[in-house]
């Protein structure tokens, strides 16, 4: 069976309910989504801290922010030895 897909908004609305005082099971009920999504979501949305220019950062964009950081170390390592079998082959 495939995995249902709930919009952005839709799941930023079941946590600003949560963050009103609404129980994850309450939610889980009225909404008919499992408990784990609910509490899924809730933690995915919590800031955790803020950028550089003082915004708050949610776990999720926490950890984009570290799957991108990985990515670009990973082409910078790979454009290094470019650069070097390149400055190798014009000797």
């Amino acid at each position: 069976m495939k995995a249902k897909r709930y919009s952005t908004e839709f799941k930023a609305s079941i946590v600003a309910l949560y963050n009103e005082g609404r129980s994850a099971n309450s939610l889980a009920n009225e909404y008919h989504l499992a408990v784990q999504t609910v509490t899924g979501w809730v933690k995915k949305a919590q800031i955790i801290g803020t950028d550089v220019t003082g915004k708050p950062v949610t776990r999720a964009q926490f950890n984009a922010m570290q799957k991108e950081v990985a990515r670009l170390k990973e082409e910078n390592e790979i454009l290094k030895i470019a650069a070097l079998l390149l400055g190798e082959h014009r000797k």
